[in-house]
């Protein structure tokens, strides 16, 4: 995949949901850099399950923001715990550090719709 504003010149393909996000990444002025986390074998949040979310982003701010995409075609089963995880994670990392899950369609609690979560990272 292409990889305009990427922290490497090329970047791991991903599924519908988070090639959107890297094209929606790859034009975001405030952001300083993004990785596309390699699935499986990336950095994790180590808990009752290993999450290893999709993206890792720095933004011109300073902060590190996690974030997890969930398109309609994933049964999200897992998509709680993941969201917990990532609650804990945030909060013990500190106030430099944020957690996001992005759904394409309607949320869980605590995620973010893709309109929602668009908005959130400009405003960062």
């Amino acid at each position: 995949m292409a990889a305009d504003n990427s922290l490497y010149l090329r970047e791991e393909r991903g599924n519908g949901l988070e090639e959107h996000m890297a094209d929606f990444l790859a034009g975001c002025e405030n952001l300083r850099w993004w990785h596309r986390n390699p699935s499986g074998r990336g950095f994790y949040l180590n808990g009752p399950i290993n999450h290893y979310p999709d993206f890792i982003l720095r933004l011109r701010s300073g902060l590190i923001v996690l974030l997890e995409t969930k398109g309609g075609d994933r049964d999200n089963s897992d998509s709680d715990g993941k969201i917990e995880l990532g609650r804990l994670w945030e909060q013990c990392a500190g106030r430099n550090f944020r957690y996001l899950m992005v759904f394409e369609g309607s949320p869980s609690p605590g995620a973010y719709s893709w309109a929602e979560a668009c908005e959130l990272l400009r405003s960062l």
